[in-house]
């Protein structure tokens, strides 16, 4: 942390994974702030993105109240004091952006259906997570889910916050591809084997039986 060089947790349960809460802005006004001229396409996907890696990260995922739905607080940093109408969640917004809604929805579950990204003991980490090559502001990592009673044996997560599409060199075998293109479980695009491309500000899950 920036007020120490000492490690701050010993295990992954120690360690709270997210991208926004109460306090500073929320990740759609974070999104708003930091990419103002971004379309709402690109915000749609870097939103996604952004959770993707709370969901696919070894730590205890959080999700502030509202992010499902894009929620916004117009731009408050801190919003303790401030009215309903800066704090409250719009509703509508659920029905705005249900794919941002369903896309989390099925992150969580991915993650509950697999030990793989939540192994809970730093040395099983250690152990079976292994970063690959990638370019710069790319994140890709093999997981050993067999280690962990994992049906997925393998597990390869690409983060790609590029603002083109990059590929990157899999791990030998063949790999079925879970999330891809913004979309969770992915649309069918037959097995990978050798490389895989990931769209600009997205991430792909592919895994191995």
């Amino acid at each position: 942390v920036n007020y120490s060089k000492e490690a701050w947790a010993a295990q992954p349960t120690q360690m709270i994974s997210y991208v926004s809460c109460h306090d500073d802005m929320c990740l759609a006004d974070r999104i708003k702030s930091t990419q103002p001229d971004a379309s709402i396409e690109e915000r749609i996907a870097l939103h996604k993105l952004a959770e993707t890696f709370v969901f696919t990260s070894q730590g205890v995922p959080f999700i502030f109240t509202g992010d499902e739905v894009m929620r916004d607080k117009k731009g408050i940093h801190n919003s303790y004091n401030s009215p309903d109408e800066i704090n409250t969640i719009d509703w509508k917004q659920k029905t705005t952006y249900r794919e941002v809604f369903d896309y989390i929805k099925d992150l969580i579950a991915m993650r509950k259906a697999h030990p793989a990204f939540r192994m809970g003991d730093a040395e099983l980490v250690r152990a079976n997570l292994h970063f690959l090559p990638a370019p710069a502001g790319v994140v890709a990592y093999q997981l050993n889910g067999e280690a962990v009673g994992d049906e997925w044996k393998s597990i390869v997560v690409i983060l790609n916050s590029q603002l083109s599409t990059i590929s990157i060199q899999l791990p030998e075998g063949e790999y079925h591809v879970a999330v891809a293109d913004g979309k969770c479980p992915a649309a069918a695009q037959g097995l990978l084997k050798g490389s895989a491309k990931v769209a600009a500000q997205s991430a792909m899950v592919l895994y191995q039986l």
